[in-house]
């Protein structure tokens, strides 16, 4: 038994039986902290500014009996205590809503039972609130989730689901998972680049009720039972239209910016021949007009010719450089191709 201390409600109206109760929680040393009750009304001043985690109640009170009990709790596992003869009425109890009963017997042996079906009960509560929890997250996940059984039968689709393919849950419960795929393998060419990443599988594509196809990544597990075992398949199916979309798109921008860079980069290794056959042109002419006139200039203007000339050596140099990265820049960009 866990180390936790139960919140209880007896309800009972006999003091005997009331009595050997707490006696039974003293003596076994039960976690429980009990408050009693011995009638209805009483019951219902109680749970109206309480919160228990179990309530134990006979079936037979002063004020009423069990069912009018069971209208007072809310949401808290009951169970029911009912005397020999009664076990009809248990059974009647236990379907509208009764967690278990024990029977009552005139030396209190059920009592032993006490420990062990309230541990019962609390597991099983629980146990339902964390499924209800689960059911909730699978419910409002903005994920398509779907759950097969081992012959491909769906058996469970959520909100998601239904909004994306196009079904209503009646619909597709029940149908083969098939018909999700129309057998459609893995996406053909460019959509191979798609791959396993965290676990979701990428690059496949389903098909909604109207018979429009559209592409999925995928992460599936399996569900197995207590002894390991295998009884279904819980599938979780994202509509990657938009990526791919978003991913297509940039692809068409990186290739449009590569283009441009490649005509930019032609245009100025144009412009810089051009310009080298300029310099060289002037760096001629400025040489000629040395050796032919050199009596004839005057000593400024020669000062002058020189530093031109020194000039366009230097843009010279500057524009071979840039010729020669832009040569090493191609033979890199065609060895990576």
């Amino acid at each position: 038994m866990e180390n936790l201390l139960y919140k209880i409600l007896l309800i009972e109206d006999d003091n005997l039986d009331q009595t050997a109760f707490t006696r039974m929680v003293k003596n076994r040393e039960l976690p429980y902290d009990c408050t009693i009750a011995g009638s209805v009304v009483q019951a219902g001043s109680i749970l109206k500014s309480e919160r228990f985690d179990i309530v134990i109640s006979d079936y037979s009170l002063g004020d009423g009996t069990a069912f009018d009990v069971l209208k007072l709790v809310n949401n808290t596992p009951v169970i029911l205590v009912t005397g020999a003869g009664d076990e009809e009425v248990a059974i009647t109890a236990w379907k509208t809503g009764v967690h278990d009963y024990l029977i009552k017997d005139h030396e209190r042996n059920y009592l032993k039972a006490i420990p062990k079906t309230v541990e019962n009960a609390v597991k099983y509560k629980k146990m339902e609130q964390r499924l209800k929890l689960l059911s909730h997250a699978i419910v409002s996940t903005e994920d398509c989730v779907y759950i097969t059984d081992l012959n491909d039968k769906i058996t469970f689709v959520n909100r998601a689901f239904c909004e994306t393919y196009g079904y209503k849950e009646e619909e597709i419960v029940g149908q083969d998972c098939d018909i999700l795929w129309k057998n459609n393998g893995p996406a053909e060419s460019g959509e191979k680049n798609y791959r396993a990443v965290s676990g979701w599988e990428v690059g496949f594509f389903h098909y909604r009720k109207d018979g429009t196809q559209f592409p999925v990544s995928l992460t599936r597990s399996d569900v197995k039972d207590e002894n390991g075992k295998e009884v279904a398949l819980v599938v979780i199916s994202r509509d990657i239209s938009e990526r791919m979309e978003i991913e297509g798109e940039l692809r068409l921008a990186n290739r449009d910016l590569e283009e441009q860079n490649r005509l930019r980069k032609e245009l100025a290794v144009s412009v810089s021949k051009e310009l080298m056959t300029f310099l060289s042109d002037m760096k001629e002419v400025i040489a000629k007009a040395n050796r032919d006139d050199k009596d004839k200039i005057k000593e400024p203007a020669e000062k002058i010719l020189e530093q031109a000339d020194r000039k366009i050596e230097r843009a010279r140099e500057i524009v071979g450089s840039f010729l020669e990265m832009s040569q090493v820049e191609d033979k890199k960009i065609e060895a990576l191709t």
